[in-house]
């Protein structure tokens, strides 16, 4: 019997723009645990796709041994019940049926023994917290996090031999989070899962990282992938460096020899001169000298490209990769400032239902707390109270500073319609426009990467000019809140962003369920929904 597996071979995908995504890509995936990681763009929700023969290559094959099921990344609601997708609502109606009396043939034959089914269904919504979801409930009312989840529970409950999940945490709260890490272990069959989530990602046999440079294995999860990346770097620097050395030693033996050449050249012009050498003695070295020269010069020309073509290999095995470091300085808040400061603070959005009581929060000097919970336990709640966006039924809301930004998933304060610079200076009216320009090049916007429009930036690149707009002003923040800042990241970004986090010398508020970011941006305190005093 052949084993399951998914072999990719010298696939080439072109975009609809001419420009090419994957280049003569080879690779193969046995019935393992696989974690697929690269930069936003570079293609691995395309790979999926073209995995799943959503679309075609350009040229090149896939071959698939196994059966396949897939969670896209941005789920979209069809209009059918939650049974309809678990392809059980024609047993269910049966079963319903059956139980009422009917004696039809039809129903016993649809239901086919399965007795259990509901049973068995309840088992499967349970593993992923849906089990208070009524069988008839219509897709279109559930909510991201809902749909993920009764996905999850589609795929995992499947006979596939190959579960495709793309991006599956980001619609899930922490505790659906932990149900997926559960689900993961326990699954038996191969798995190939494209994800910023580094807890996720710790749970894999074997990490792939697609790069500009081609795609390239490594075994073990992403700490141990983060290993090998850092070894294989030194490497690399070092061969560059080497290749460098050997291409300037090249270049200063070829003029040190060009030098030597041209004092023998010298000497022998002088001795015409003065007679001291005979004509046709002086047009034989001449002669022999030439040759010489010419040899030489085909020797160097060799030798310089040797070490030039050296020097440029070494160059093509290093991604570049920048990180942000910036002096922010300004941003400074003393240790025993009050920030922020909340006594006995209730509120609800019915008189049935309080989201929040008696609730207590002292917030001093850098503090970072980090607000987590589940969806829908008063974190966006608890922020917009503090942003005055609601206002508490009882209790109050002292805040120490005037200076507060607060950064949403959607980066709302920017324009889309504008480029960076000018939202920066949109932002920061008093900022000129070289002001603009050195304060975005901290944050690795450059020349005309300035000019781009908001609109056409990738989630990554949203947040880091937003944080540029408002870390880099004349009175920057000296609280920042953010709302779930990873989301929709790659890792690269979610990097450049933890290391512009680190360099901020302010208070923190952060909303997000990624346990990695939070522990990278050290927060020191953990607030867990719902907030109720005593």
């Amino acid at each position: 019997m052949t084993q399951p597996q998914i072999l990719i071979n010298q696939l080439t995908f072109t975009l609809p723009t001419g420009t090419p995504l994957f280049t003569d890509l080879t690779l193969a995936f046995a019935k393992c645990k696989i974690g697929l990681v690269g930069r936003n763009g570079i293609g691995k929700s395309t790979l999926l796709k073209l995995i799943l023969g959503d679309i075609a290559p350009s040229s090149g094959s896939i071959q698939i041994d196994g059966r396949l099921a897939y969670v896209p990344q941005h789920p979209s609601s069809l209009e059918m019940t939650v049974a309809g997708l678990l392809e059980c609502e024609e047993k269910i109606h049966a079963l319903h049926r059956i139980t009422q009396g009917s004696v039809n043939e039809v129903d016993f034959a649809i239901l086919n023994d399965d007795w259990n089914i509901k049973e068995r269904i309840q088992r499967q919504l349970t593993t992923f917290g849906l089990n208070s979801i009524p069988y008839d409930r219509q897709l279109n009312s559930l909510s991201g996090g809902e749909l993920t989840r009764l996905l999850l529970v589609k795929v995992f409950s499947s006979h596939a031999d190959f579960l495709l999940l793309d991006e599956p945490t980001n619609h899930l709260d922490y505790t659906a989070r932990q149900q997926l890490y559960q689900a993961i272990i326990e699954w038996k069959g191969g798995l190939i899962v494209v994800s910023h989530d580094r807890t996720l990602l710790n749970l894999m046999d074997e990490i792939v990282e697609l790069t500009t440079l081609g795609a390239f294995r490594y075994g073990g999860n992403y700490d141990a992938f983060l290993e090998q990346k850092s070894i294989e770097k030194i490497a690399k620097d070092q061969q560059l460096h080497d290749a460098k050395k050997f291409l300037q030693k090249t270049k200063n033996s070829i003029q040190s020899s060009h030098e030597k050449h041209e004092q023998k050249q010298s000497y022998g012009r002088e001795l015409r001169r003065s007679g001291s050498i005979d004509k046709m003695a002086a047009n034989s070295k001449k002669g022999r000298s030439e040759k010489t020269q010419s040899k030489l010069l085909i020797k160097e020309e060799r030798m310089l490209k040797q070490a030039e073509k050296e020097w440029q290999a070494a160059k093509e095995q290093i991604e570049i990769i920048e990180e942000i470091h910036v002096d922010l300085l300004k941003t400074c808040v003393p240790n025993g400032k009050v920030i922020l400061n909340i006594e006995k603070m209730s509120f609800a959005y019915s008189e049935h239902y309080s989201i929040i009581k008696n609730f207590n929060l002292l917030l001093q000097g850098p503090e970072r707390v980090a607000l987590i919970g589940n969806n829908g336990s008063g974190k966006t709640t608890l922020v917009k109270l503090i942003l005055s966006k609601l206002q508490p039924q009882l209790g109050n809301i002292y805040l120490g500073t005037n200076y507060i930004s607060y950064l949403d998933q959607t980066s709302s304060l920017l324009n889309p319609d504008c480029s960076i610079l000018e939202n920066f200076l949109l932002l920061n009216r008093e900022a000129k426009e070289n002001d603009a320009y050195r304060s975005l090049a901290q944050f690795l916007f450059r020349n005309t990467a300035t000019h781009k429009l908001v609109k056409d930036l990738s989630g990554g690149e949203k947040l880091r000019a937003l944080l540029a707009c408002v870390l880099m002003s004349s009175h920057p923040p000296q609280l920042l809140i953010l709302d779930e800042p990873t989301n929709h990241l790659d890792l690269q970004s979610i990097g450049s962003i933890e290391s512009a986090l680190k360099n901020y010398r302010g208070a923190i508020i952060v909303i997000s369920h990624d346990q990695q970011f939070l522990k990278n941006i050290e927060i020191s305190r953990y607030i867990h929904a719902p907030f109720m005093g005593i």
